[in-house]
Formats: C-alpha cells, sequence, structure tokens
C-alpha cells in the first residue's frame, strides 16, 4: 500500500550504524571498529562508492553545517580515488579518518 515504509535492507542499517559511531566518538578505537564494519560491508559485495555515497548521506544529517561542505568535498575526492584506485578499504578508511579530524 502507499502508506506501507520502505524498510531498509542489513546493510543499510549497518552504514546507519557506523555513521552513529563516527558521529558519537572519534578516538583511534573508533576508527579501528569502523574500519571492521568497512571490511564486513566489503566482504558481503556492498560497493565502495555506494558504502561512501551512504554513509556521506547519513553523516551529513548529524554534522554541523559549517563542515558540511567540506565533508561533500571529501566525499568526492575520496571517490575519485576509489575509481582510480585498487584498495578500496584505504579509501574508505581514510575519508573517516577526514571526518575524525573535521
Amino acid at each position: 500500500t502507499k502508506d506501507q515504509p520502505v524498510l531498509k535492507t542489513d546493510w543499510e542499517i549497518y552504514i546507519s550504524q557506523l555513521a552513529m559511531d563516527i558521529t558519537r566518538e572519534q578516538s583511534p578505537q573508533r576508527l579501528l571498529a569502523a574500519r571492521e564494519k568497512l571490511y564486513e560491508l566489503l566482504i558481503h559485495c556492498i560497493p565502495a562508492t555506494t558504502i561512501l555515497k551512504t554513509l556521506t548521506n547519513l553523516l551529513i544529517k548529524n554534522l554541523d553545517d559549517s563542515i558540511k561542505h567540506q565533508v561533500i568535498e571529501a566525499a568526492a575526492f575520496y571517490e575519485h580515488r576509489i575509481a582510480m584506485g585498487s584498495k578500496d578499504i584505504f579509501h574508505l578508511e581514510a575519508f573517516i579518518a577526514y571526518v575524525f579530524a573535521s
């Protein structure tokens, strides 16, 4: 029916949890936990660009307006790096580290 909400897939819920973790605490331990979650997503054949886009959209909702533009620019930068490189995990992790530093 029209009023029935669309359910999120498991990987979307997993990325939502990752986004909440990133905004809640920025620490080396949190970055390590984020890496493990990214590996889990990649192992289950979720494309790195999809992870990056979904994560960026979720982060933008929770970030201060003053850094939203910087995070979007960084997402575009790392999406390009993913397209040009071969180790997606490095670029995804670098994006998260950038968000931590912002």
